[in-house]
């Protein structure tokens, strides 16, 4: 949260410039072409998250949105009716021909309706309100659809924003850092978004006109060669733009990878930049953050992608597109294969040790590659007959995941920075070649909605069984590493008890409750002693355990007790005594340090106390609030290990947190 809570903090402080930027975007999405590249929204989304949050005002928000989305699109329709015909030959829109022809025809279809629903169609929106100026619409028939759709515009942007604000501050409920790793996913997220809608659809336009000077150049050669080469790459050809884009990607890509892998073996300045992701990442790893990019990356296996590549390919060979079955076949045999070789070839070691093999190094990272390869076949395929704003959409979509996934391993520490980028490099330039191969398959044939639908099935169904049989495993395999210290049981019970923290330190670095005993043993001793005095032991806290937290009407009981942190570790027993309509929660937080007697080594924990009781969130969840712990409470804790026969006190220390009791667990 240091990072990021001085930004929430000054949009709190001066929310005007927030408003005035909110206004901004609005306005400028709703203007002739210029709304064509406007990350609107990102931007009206992000703007509902902080008001979900808590950090800006709703109606300043929605109302400044509002009056942006209406204002821009008047003046484009007061364009309209001032210049008439004209309108289309003046920059920008003479840059738009097809995209004005297709407004055109919309308009022509749905009349004034298509002022409403022009909106939310990717595209054609960016040049209807001009386009009813143009074809002479009133003025007040215009201006009352422009406020009502503006106003519905603006709750389906500003809404789901809320939404996913509540879901984030209830994310910042239980850990401030995993706040902060969810915030930089989103915004990862959505610039990966708006580039990939931008490459897919935004500058077809901008291609098309670059065509055609060439096809135009090409034609006039004597070559029969550079005649064939015209026609192919001529903007009538309706493949045309495509087999250019994915050939861009193949030449671009090839070379940022080449450069890449360069400065990789080099040890060059990317290396430095790769240190310090993944020291920021070290820094912001957190319990509930590592359950969720456990599971993204997890997605991204080797079972999982292939039983998705498995099902694309079959359904070609169902639907006998066997030149695509074969084409898809020899793009993901390639990435599996060149991916171990390059690994070998390089030989860059990972952060940490965790594979065997040529799985022990680094680059490129074989989750991205594979994820952008096969996610980027299936995007090819689905929007093979789609329109630019609708394939898109599919692009976003996919990519999103692959994105999503070379995320997770940088976050993990599996991977450096510059491997994921690889990897994606590696996966997308190797689905652009797919891409340039299946350009002549009738779209009809393969059927892609269906595709789509059986694809993401299967992947959800298989990556629902992999998480669900080898998540524990997972959790062991990619816990951060941390050293143990060993010390003797004596020189900790006279002076290294005093190396541990006397409180609890949250993620943020901040001291909280103190802790009330060290204890050197067997945390399952302390587990039946607290038993036998009526005190009830909790499940291992996960995501699916917390569950409950989304019912607004669970009882305290029915509510696990919140994930607590230690220096970003879960606690490893946790117990609970009901009192009232509270409860007393004990932690216990294993440490780094651990006390050797007679050549056995006892690993030291930290007991903490403290209460709970339940708390409502807007109505849409409940969680349990913590409260202090009272000196009785307290009290009750210390005699209960003083009197427990396997619990022996050896020592009781002042500090200035209090007094702590230092605990030996006997077998």
């Amino acid at each position: 949260m240091d990072y990021i809570q001085p930004y929430l903090d000054y949009f709190s402080a001066h929310p005007d410039w927030a408003i005035v930027l909110i206004f901004l975007i609005a306005f400028g999405e709703a203007l002739l072409i210029i709304g064509l590249f406007v990350p609107s929204t990102a931007v009206l989304v992000g703007a509902g998250i902080l008001v979900g949050t808590g950090h800006l005002p709703f109606w300043p928000v929605f109302l400044a949105t509002a009056i942006g989305a209406i204002v821009g699109d008047q003046l484009s329709y007061w364009a309209g009716r001032l210049f008439g015909e004209r309108l289309k030959t003046m920059w920008p829109l003479n840059l738009y021909p097809q995209l004005v022809a297709r407004g055109e025809d919309y308009v022509r279809l749905h009349g004034g309706k298509s002022i409403a629903i022009g909106r939310f169609v990717p595209g054609v929106k960016a040049v209807i309100p001009g386009i009813v100026g143009m074809f002479g619409m009133g003025q007040v028939f215009f201006a009352s659809v422009n406020v009502s759709s503006g106003i519905v515009w603006t709750a389906a942007h500003v809404f789901p924003g809320i939404l996913v604000g509540q879901g984030l501050a209830f994310a910042g409920e239980l850990s401030g850092r995993l706040l902060v790793v969810l915030l930089l996913l989103l915004a990862i997220l959505a610039v990966a978004g708006y580039l990939i809608r931008i490459v897919a659809a935004g500058l077809s336009p901008y291609l098309g006109h670059l065509l055609s000077r060439i096809a135009a150049w090409a034609r006039g050669r004597n070559s029969p060669s550079m005649r064939r080469f015209a026609r192919a790459i001529a903007p009538d050809n309706p493949r045309s733009m495509l087999v250019v884009l994915f050939a861009a990607i193949v030449v671009g890509g090839g070379i940022a990878l080449a450069n890449l892998a360069i400065r990789i073996v080099s040890n060059d300045a990317v290396s430095n930049l790769d240190v310090s992701i993944l020291n920021l990442m070290g820094e912001m790893r957190n319990a509930p953050a590592d359950e969720i990019m456990i599971i993204i990356t997890m997605l991204g296996d080797g079972i999982v992608i292939t039983a998705l590549s498995l099902t694309v390919l079959l359904w070609l060979i169902w639907h006998k597109a066997y030149r695509a079955a074969i084409a898809a076949t020899m793009a993901v045999l390639a990435g599996k294969i060149f991916v171990p070789i390059l690994k070998s070839a390089i030989q860059r070691p990972r952060p940490i040790e965790i594979y065997d093999g040529s799985e022990a190094f680094s680059f490129p990272s074989g989750h991205a590659t594979m994820s952008a390869l096969v996610f980027g076949i299936l995007a090819m395929l689905v929007s093979h007959s789609m329109g630019r704003w609708s394939r898109a959409l599919v692009y976003a979509i996919c990519g999103l995941v692959a994105v999503s996934i070379a995320y997770s391993r940088v976050y993990l520490g599996v991977h450096w920075l510059s491997d994921v980028l690889g990897g994606l490099l590696f996966g997308g330039v190797m689905a652009a070649v797919f891409g340039v191969t299946i350009e002549a398959i009738p779209p009809r044939r393969i059927k892609p909605l269906g595709l789509f639908v059986a694809a993401l099935a299967m992947f959800s169904v298989a990556g629902f069984a992999h998480i669900s049989q080898n998540h524990e495993s997972a959790e062991i395999s990619y816990a951060q590493p941390r050293k143990l210290v060993d010390t003797d049981l004596a020189k900790w019970q006279a002076t290294d008890w005093q190396t541990l923290p006397p409180r609890r330190i949250d993620l943020a670095g901040k001291p909280e409750e103190a802790f009330l005993a060290q204890m050197a043993g067997n945390p399952e001793t302390l587990q039946a002693a607290m038993q036998a005095a009526g005190w009830m032991e909790t499940e291992k806290w996960s995501w699916r355990a917390s569950l409950p937290y989304l019912n607004p009407n669970a009882t305290l009981s029915e509510l696990p007790p919140r994930p607590v942190l230690h220096e970003g570790l879960k606690a490893k027993l946790t117990m609970i005594f009901p009192v009232g309509d509270e409860r007393v929660v004990l932690r216990v937080h294993k440490t780094d340090l651990q006390a050797v007697e007679g050549g056995v080594a006892k690993h030291i924990y930290l007991l903490s106390l403290n209460r709970e009781h339940r708390k409502n969130g807007l109505y849409l969840y409940a969680l349990p609030a913590t409260l202090p712990a009272t000196e009785g409470d307290e009290a009750e804790l210390r005699k209960l290990l003083g009197n427990s026969a396997n619990l022996k006190v050896i020592a009781q220390n002042q500090v200035a947190a209090g007094i702590v009791d230092l605990v030996v667990a006997e077998p």
